[in-house]
């Protein structure tokens, strides 16, 4: 018989040691990735929990419960800026007991809507795992489950290639870009657990204030992040120009030897600087090859549609920008679920007069 355990009454060691082994696990299953969206709001919630048959740990769900963004009393399940990730499961089950378990696990997430007065949730599966990396679905597994298909494609570069091989798949006019920057002094230097200090990342909050034009994001989230970088779960980049100021910077998830792109600024003053965002990412490139990295996400790629969100043109033109750099277009399986017929009604309406104002 299936057993449903709290993640805090599970071992967090018992569970990242689940996650490492884990072919369907990435970042945001592990006890680091659910802290982290903890400590991005002090109201979110840690609803994650294991499945155990026979006292043997088969199945990990990583579950936060926070707000939705402009509402005051709706709460979403979801990973801070992330939908929840699917199930991560012993690699030891069949593909019929895998089923079996997800349709439980599903059961149970709808129970735990219920209960916490969830109103809607997305899910996703992340293409950095190596379930899905070794062998790509060609179905949304969502669907099944009751949810509704919102999926999108990402960028992903897989770094087997010579750095003279991965070069040459970056777009024509980026490697101009890349040259042009690298001739005019650009340079980027990389802070990991081993360097990373408070001055350097108030460095970066000051370069990401600064291309805001105001301060975003609460205490407890650049806390979160800064401590993500001392752990060894994150790797911030630093643009300097030729006089060694700081210009721009990237932050970028790593785990499982695979990274994700999870944010970046530039200072305003230095946007239209020829190849600026360019050479950071090639930089970064570089630096996962050389420290053995096999993947990296660039990005999720958003069009003009109504799914989950109706996404801006500037949004639209940021993922056509992380689609150049060579790396290849893969599905990124997402379902989205409603717990509240009328937040669904709510929800819809308000894409549709976004879509309309924004396309029509």
């Amino acid at each position: 018989m299936l057993e449903f355990v709290p993640f805090n009454k599970i071992d967090s060691g018992q569970w990242d040691d689940f996650c490492l082994i884990s072919d369907d696990a990435w970042f945001r299953h592990s006890s680091a990735g659910i802290k982290f969206c903890l400590g991005a709001d002090s109201l979110n919630e840690n609803l994650s929990f294991g499945i155990f048959e026979n006292n043997k740990l088969l199945a990990v769900m990583a579950i936060v419960k926070q707000l939705i963004a402009g509402e005051k009393d709706l709460y979403e399940l979801a990973m801070t800026g992330t939908p929840t990730p699917g199930p991560a499961f012993n690699n030891e089950l069949s593909e019929k007991q895998k089923n079996k378990i997800l349709a439980a696990i599903f059961k149970e997430v709808d129970k735990i809507a219920k209960d916490q007065n969830v109103a809607y949730s997305k899910f996703f599966i992340d293409p950095l795992s190596a379930s899905f990396l070794d062998k790509p679905n060609n179905y949304n597994p969502f669907l099944k489950l009751g949810c509704n298909d919102i999926s999108l494609t990402t960028n992903i570069v897989g770094l087997s290639l010579t750095e003279e091989e991965l070069f040459k798949k970056i777009r024509d006019t980026y490697q101009d870009e890349i040259k042009s920057a690298a001739g005019s002094g650009l340079s980027v230097i990389f802070f990991d657990e081993n360097n990373i200090d408070a001055k350097v990342f108030e460095i970066y909050k000051n370069i990401y204030f600064s291309a805001a034009g105001r301060e975003v994001g609460n205490v407890s989230r650049w806390n979160a992040t800064f401590q993500l970088i001392k752990q060894g779960n994150a790797v911030l980049a630093l643009e300097k120009n030729k006089d060694g100021e700081s210009v721009g910077g990237v932050i970028f998830f790593t785990y499982k030897n695979n990274a994700h792109y999870a944010s970046g600024a530039t200072i305003p003053d230095f946007k239209k600087k020829r190849g600026i965002g360019h050479l950071s990412q090639w930089e970064i490139i570089k630096y996962l090859k050389v420290h053995n990295f096999g993947h990296y996400e660039l990005g999720w790629n958003f069009y003009p549609v109504i799914s989950d969100e109706v996404h801006s043109q500037k949004e639209i033109n940021i993922s056509l920008f992380k689609s150049g750099f060579g790396g290849k277009v893969l599905p990124l399986f997402r379902g989205e679920k409603f717990f509240s017929a009328e937040y669904l009604r709510k929800k819809k309406a308000a894409l549709t007069d976004k879509y309309i104002g924004s396309y029509l």
